[in-house]
């Protein structure tokens, strides 16, 4: 805990880094109203009911996306962190070489891989969206597995030892003692998860799902093509906005979880 001193260097340092933060944000505001970022029919363009409509479907499809991944990532990353705990070798260095892979490969690359290679290996066709929600699945649940098989083993070493005095197998442990409580602990950071699974759902645009990225483009190029108007930064601030409201609102249920489960 800082004294006397340190807490006036702190406080001194804070109005400075202040200062500086609201002097460079009006160096911005001066610079963008030069250039006509500010100019009022550039952002009136975005009060037009097609621009809503189109933004309101694209907010819908990136919501859906989310939710699918969530759905299927959850369930798939607990059974993975159940399996990278198994009493196999085998089991658990062929679940252990997937999760590590599937952290380390970067998830623009599956989605190109979805979308240019799947079809002619595979013959089968998929719709955009599952080109964009499989590698979120693929990627997303690898870090859930990680997640649960930390919370796992944060647990304390008697609840598998008094299940064990109990009679209870290896699997009936895991079921009914150790991996409830392990979710319970793992929620908040699940929520957590879930946000930067809708964040992922920004690479839509490679494979043309109608997310709010991609929808900004269309918006883009409909306003300078029809009526010559260059809305390109505003049309992604008002996407960063959109993401930063959704966002917050997990945030707050994750940091409500967090409380209520303490």
């Amino acid at each position: 805990v800082p004294g006397p001193v340190g807490r006036r260097r702190l406080d001194v340092l804070s109005t400075v880094a202040i200062l500086v933060i609201a002097a460079l944000v009006a160096l911005l505001l001066l610079k963008a109203r030069q250039v006509g970022v500010l100019d009022y029919p550039r952002w009136r363009y975005f009060l037009g009911a097609s621009t809503v409509t189109v933004l309101g479907k694209a907010l819908r499809d990136t919501l859906l996306a989310a939710l699918i991944a969530a759905v299927l990532s959850f369930p798939l990353g607990v059974l993975l962190g159940v399996a990278r705990l198994s009493a196999s070798r085998v089991v658990r260095a062929v679940v252990g070489t997937w999760i590590d892979a599937m952290r380390a490969v970067p998830m623009l690359l599956l989605v190109y891989f979805f979308l240019l290679a799947f079809r002619p290996l595979t013959g089968v066709t998929l719709s955009a969206l599952w080109m964009l929600v499989i590698p979120i699945v693929m990627c997303s649940s690898a870090t859930t597995a990680e997640v649960f098989r930390s919370g796992v083993l944060s647990l304390p070493a008697g609840q598998r030892e008094a299940a064990q005095a109990l009679g209870l197998s290896a699997g009936q442990t895991m079921r009914l003692v150790l991996a409830p409580q392990a979710l319970r602990l793992m929620l908040p950071t699940l929520i957590t998860q879930l946000v930067t699974i809708l964040k992922d759902t920004s690479l839509g645009y490679v494979v043309a799902y109608n997310d709010l990225t991609y929808a900004g483009r269309v918006i883009e190029t409909f306003a300078q093509s029809r009526y010559n108007l260059n809305v390109f930064i505003q049309t992604y601030i008002v996407i960063a906005l959109l993401y930063l409201l959704v966002n917050w609102a997990l945030g707050a249920l994750a940091r409500w979880l967090e409380a209520r489960t303490r």
